[in-house]
């Protein structure tokens, strides 16, 4: 049986949290499209020390041999970044995403 989206985002979360120790949490991207296989999965992960350059999402494709069975989309943000978006949209080209649950937090 496939996997929802959601439980496919869980599993992104705790995997990238398994291989990353600067890894601080996981965030969902609303709105999410569970009926849409080709809508993608979209997570906001907060990392220690990565680059602050604001919000550039990074695309991969689905992985189905890896239980991935849809696209994903990872927006990598610095926890003071986090700061200042957690209340309020994060704003890329036409889209209005909102940080949604919580996936997994250290």
């Amino acid at each position: 049986m496939r996997k929802t989206k959601l439980e496919t985002a869980k599993s992104l979360a705790e995997g990238h949290f398994r291989v990353d120790p600067n890894l601080v949490r996981v965030h969902l991207i609303e709105p999410i499209d569970q009926t849409d296989p080709d809508d993608p999965i979209r997570l906001l992960e907060v990392v220690e020390g990565t680059f602050e350059r604001g919000i550039e999402p990074v695309g991969f494709t689905a992985d189905p041999a890896h239980g991935v069975e849809y696209p994903s989309i990872i927006v990598e943000i610095s926890p003071e970044e986090y700061k200042t978006v957690s209340q309020g949209k994060l704003h890329f080209a036409n889209r209005d995403w909102t940080i949604g649950a919580e996936l997994v937090a250290r």
